[in-house]
């Protein structure tokens, strides 16, 4: 009888006396040895999950095929391991902090937990890779990931013929750029948003993939740095400059760019000192002029030139000039002209006449004289935005004040006073066990720098440290309680219970809990609240 063995990469079933190493369902040969860093193949964790091959690596860790042996379906596991904080013993598999790196280990781990939950709260957004289960073993923490099949966005491109049309390109990535503005509304910024990162899957949707802790998201951390070349904002390759948000746009944006015309920008710091996107007049040529606008703003490589958010991006690409208008309009952000949708007088012909007329005409215009004008080179955005000369005239200049470890909402009202002529931001906010809650970590541009009057400052405002304290309860009501409960990040169940000391809506305890405890941000903690006597 023939012995079956299990693919270390898709776990099906397989006969090594027929096939040799090589599963017949997914190519994989098993006969490759797992990575030097890894887990050894068939290690069970949390008493569920078996490990098979180490399907990718970077600065924060080591991803894994694996195996739920509860539910019977293959997993991607995700192991903290930041290879230069840390190392593994090799006898019992466990992850040791660097001799003087256990502090910054911690924090990083703290991070990545963080990451992992916020992560799967999202579970409701199809385009997002659920995450769906995260456990600590082995001295470090676990993210359980929903496998789900597809090839990266680059292989997907690379099989089409290298490109996508405009319509398909609008049908694919539209999903994702509303997911990405849900995600930072609710301070969640990927930072590696990218062809490699998003992937394509049977049904022919987009899945954002990729999720991986700040630190390793910029340039200068204590994690070794994966940005993607072209997709990354300028802003990454700083470690103290403002990452959020607008970094995400930028990303999206280059995504789309390099799906329309088979090529990424090049990285953002060599486009500080050359801004041309070249992109050929026949690619040109399909393009709706609002994307070329939308797209080309959402590149800019300054962040107070850039498009500032996902919902601005997404009014943009959708050609609504009236939708566009009710956004707020930020004044640093320098961008092409709208283009003018307003229909001439009808003259006896339909507008629809007058719409398609106009837009053909228009486009015809734009392609000759820039034919013309360039030549058989390919045009850029730069060439297209010198058609669209900005005639605004210059604006007062001011300086920066420092607003780090200030109250946001005193700069909030400072600002609505008069006080001082240029706009706030908030790009994300986040943990911070030195920054009270609600002041600001940090600011773009930073103090000291000039902008001009009405521009925007980008700021991280903190929500506090992620761990905080249960309150004492002695003679305390519940409804007192579960507003300071509430106040403190905590998520207070009432359970009532019947006392002969305790007034009735007083506090007796906490559940499982005691005073002084200390519990993660948004934990939920049960009230144990008096009823009163129990009647006889």
């Amino acid at each position: 009888m023939m012995e079956s063995k299990l693919c270390r990469n898709c776990f099906a079933e397989y006969h090594s006396e027929e096939s040799g190493s090589v599963c017949p369902v997914c190519g994989w040969d098993n006969a490759k040895p797992q990575v030097p860093e890894g887990l050894r193949y068939h290690t069970v964790l949390d008493a569920r999950y078996v490990i098979g091959r180490a399907k990718s690596m970077n600065g924060e860790g080591i991803t894994y095929a694996a195996l739920d042996r509860t539910t019977k379906k293959v997993v991607e596991i995700r192991e903290f391991f930041p290879l230069s904080l840390a190392s593994r013993n090799a006898e019992d598999q466990t992850i040791l902090p660097a001799g003087g790196k256990e502090a910054e280990f911690n924090s990083c781990l703290d991070d990545f937990v963080e990451l992992s939950k916020n992560v799967s709260r999202l579970r409701e957004l199809s385009v997002v890779n659920s995450v769906l289960d995260i456990f600590e073993e082995n001295y470090t923490a676990y993210a359980v990931y929903e496998y789900v099949p597809s090839v990266t966005l680059r292989r997907s491109l690379e099989n089409a013929g290298g490109t996508l049309s405009w319509n398909e390109v609008n049908r694919m990535f539209m999903p994702v750029l509303t997911a990405l503005g849900l995600m930072n509304s609710l301070g969640i910024s990927h930072l590696g948003v990218s062809p490699d990162t998003l992937r394509v899957t049977k049904e022919g949707g987009m899945l954002i993939t990729g999720f991986a802790v700040n630190a390793v998201r910029r340039r200068g951390t204590l994690l070794i740095e994966e940005l993607y070349p072209g997709c990354a904002a300028v802003e990454q390759y700083s470690s103290k400059a403002v990452c959020g948000e607008m970094s995400d746009v930028y990303a999206l944006a280059a995504t789309m760019f390099y799906a329309l015309t088979g090529s990424l920008p090049k990285e953002a710091p060599e486009r500080l000192n050359d801004q041309r996107l070249l992109i050929s007049k026949e690619v040109l040529k399909n393009l709706p002029p609002f994307a070329v606008t939308a797209i080309a703003n959402a590149l800019q490589v300054k962040q107070e030139t850039r498009t500032a958010s996902f919902e601005r991006f997404k009014a943009e690409l959708s050609s609504a000039p009236s939708v566009v208008t009710e956004i707020e309009h930020t004044d640093a952000i320098r961008r092409l002209p709208p283009i003018d949708m307003d229909l001439p007088q009808n003259r006896g012909l339909p507008p629809a006449v007058w719409l398609i007329g106009s837009c053909v005409i228009t486009l015809v215009a734009l392609v000759i004289v820039a034919s013309i004008w360039l030549g058989d080179r390919g045009m850029s955005f730069n060439d297209i935005q010198r058609l669209f000369q900005n005639s605004s005239a210059a604006s007062e200049v001011i300086t920066v004040p420092s607003m780090v470890n200030e109250s946001y909402a005193d700069w909030e009202k400072k600002i609505a006073d008069g006080e001082y002529d240029f706009k706030l931001k908030v790009s994300t906010r986040e943990f911070n066990g030195t920054v009270e809650e609600g002041n600001i970590i940090s600011q773009s541009p930073f103090a000291g720098e000039t902008i001009a009057a009405g521009d925007t400052v980008v700021v991280t405002v903190s929500k506090g440290s992620a761990t905080r304290t249960l309150p004492e309860v002695k003679g305390t009501s519940f409804a007192d309680l579960s507003e300071i409960l509430s106040k403190n990040g905590f998520v207070p169940v009432k359970e009532d219970e019947f006392s002969d000391d305790i007034e009735p809506g007083y506090v007796i305890g906490y559940k499982d809990r005691k005073e002084g405890d200390s519990l993660d941000y948004g934990s939920t903690v049960t009230v144990i609240v008096s009823a009163g006597p129990e009647e006889s």
